[in-house]
This record gives C-alpha cells, sequence and structure tokens, in this order.
C-alpha cells in the first residue's frame, strides 16, 4: 500500500515529494505567487526533498503559510 499525503489529516496517497496530487497543486500556486519556497516547505517537513516521496483533499491548506506548521516527511 502506497504511503499518504504528508499533509496533516490528508488520507490521500502520496504522489510528488510526499503529497497528494491536490496538495502539490496547492503549493506549486503558492511557490509562483511567492508567498513560500521550495526550502521553506521542506524545512517545515511538509515537501520532500526532490527524488523522493513519489506515490499517488481534504479543505484548506493552511498548514503551508503557517509558519509553525511541521509534517513528517522524511
Amino acid at each position: 500500500m502506497l504511503e499518504r499525503c504528508v499533509y496533516t489529516g490528508c488520507d490521500n496517497s502520496r504522489r510528488t515529494r510526499g503529497l497528494c496530487h491536490g496538495h502539490y497543486q496547492v503549493l506549486r500556486t503558492y511557490i509562483r505567487q511567492g508567498k513560500t519556497t521550495e526550502a521553506e516547505q521542506e524545512q517545515k517537513g511538509l515537501l520532500m526533498p526532490k527524488g523522493t516521496g513519489q506515490g499517488r483533499v481534504p479543505a484548506g491548506h493552511g498548514d503551508f503559510l503557517d509558519p509553525g506548521a511541521t509534517g513528517d516527511a522524511k
């Protein structure tokens, strides 16, 4: 069985860098808008380093913009 998305409370399967498709797309949008960076999200454990976390949304995506949020991307 595939591991679950590292986003808090998400039961979807990991697809890209530890995130499900929906959460990865939200994060990409925030990065493009300059609201956060990949490095910040990796540091918080909400995004796995490139080349890891491959595999397969709840409402709300505040953890990506919450400076105190942490995840389990390892």
